[in-house]
């Protein structure tokens, strides 16, 4: 097939979620025989070198559209819009695939099949549904969202709660996971270096991903354990005062604060820890209880929203509820205390990592919604799009 991703962050600029799956995915396609290519907008060329993959950045600087005095957003919507167009002219495309984020979809090129992987736009949680942070980009992608019948989702969960909130109906839906780097989240094999101590979170620091029920259950947990310790590594550290302040006194030093780590760092920590733990209320597609898994770790994770689907409760590790820090704490201290069961789960974590978690997985995944999509559309006899003006 021909491919294109429309992306505007692939690594190495700077990127998000988003950059770093669009380029493992287009890789995983290109080695599999597809033609691949991704477009998008860019400050500079930053020498993109993905084998087998054409990257085509719409430089600002050599671009008219993009002067100071327009809507940089939307020029930048019609930049890559024009764009298709004139590959369409030229070549076949038989998939274009769109992120929700930023709202960046026109309309249709016929003859060309539209796919959205969603991701629940660029969010900030609320009490049961979500809410985009930027109006204008906000407007677009519920835009977007209603406009392309193909969507893959992240998680059933996710893709449930968008078709909910978005009010679409889109013609096809499927659920294709994020790729975890299975060569780098991969289980210690040098059992000395193993912690059978340490609790491990690594996400954001605000109370939707369970930090402050995790340090809630920390003052059961860490008592009943007097050599366990907890590591807590993520964003948002401003909140790390006011966490902090619902530890009981004598246990503060049996807990470090850190921001985020860079994923090699990560890795490292999360394949020696005991156990994982990220109880979170609010999560779309739970990327770091896949990485645990992979890393053949025994997790605590939630019953809430996608945390069903992501960790198989008893078999990968052990499901809480997030608002009762008492059952968190009771996870934990059961695996502490429980090494050949925590030694099960990471084992089975590790299998089911690699069987559904793959980048094979989540390429093969991919192409079949692809393919399925595709094939229900006919290329017209000419093309018209608007290449200037």
């Amino acid at each position: 097939m021909c491919i294109v991703f429309v992306c505007n962050e692939l690594p190495p600029a700077p990127s998000d979620v988003i950059g770093p799956v669009v380029a493992v995915l287009a890789q995983g396609l290109a080695a599999a025989g597809n033609e691949v290519t991704v477009v998008g907008t860019y400050d500079q060329d930053y020498g993109w070198n993905y084998p087998g993959v054409r990257v085509i950045p719409l430089l600002n600087s050599q671009r008219r559209w993009f002067q100071p005095f327009a809507c940089a957003h939307d020029l930048r919507r019609w930049a890559i819009y024009r764009e298709l167009g004139r590959l369409r002219l030229r070549e076949r495309i038989d998939v274009v695939e769109w992120s929700d984020r930023e709202g960046l979809f026109v309309q249709p090129i016929p003859g060309v099949t539209d796919v959205l992987r969603n991701r629940g736009l660029r969010v900030e949680t609320g009490s049961d549904a979500f809410a985009a942070v930027n109006p204008t980009w906000e407007n677009l992608a519920f835009r977007t969202l209603r406009s392309i019948p193909n969507w893959i989702g992240l998680s059933q969960w996710l893709l449930n709660e968008w078709l909910r909130i978005s009010e679409a109906q889109p013609v096809r839906t499927a659920v294709a996971y994020d790729p975890i780097d299975l060569d780098l989240f991969r289980p210690e094999i040098e059992a000395q270096k193993l912690d059978p101590n340490l609790v491990l979170y690594a996400g954001s620091f605000r109370p939707a991903q369970g930090a402050l029920s995790l340090i809630k259950a920390a003052n059961l947990f860490l008592r009943q354990c007097p050599d366990a310790r907890l590591e807590m590594y993520g964003e948002e550290m401003t909140s790390v005062p006011q966490l902090e302040g619902r530890l009981a006194d004598d246990l503060r030093d049996r807990v470090t604060w850190s921001g985020p780590l860079p994923e090699s760092r990560l890795a490292i920590r999360m394949r020696r820890a005991a156990v994982f733990a990220m109880p979170s209320l609010l999560e779309s597609f739970g990327t770091a209880w896949m990485e645990a898994m992979a890393s053949g770790v025994a997790v605590v994770g939630s019953r809430m929203t996608c945390g069903p689907e992501i960790v198989q409760d008893g078999v990968t590790g052990l499901l809480t509820d997030p608002t009762n820090p008492p059952d968190v704490a009771h996870a934990i201290v059961r695996l502490l205390g429980e090494p050949a069961l925590r030694h099960q789960m990471g084992t089975a974590g590790r299998q089911f990592a690699e069987r559904r978690y793959s980048v094979e997985a989540g390429v093969r995944q991919t192409l079949a919604f692809y393919e399925a999509c595709h094939s229900q559309r006919q290329f017209p006899d000419e093309l018209e799009v608007p290449l200037e003006g």
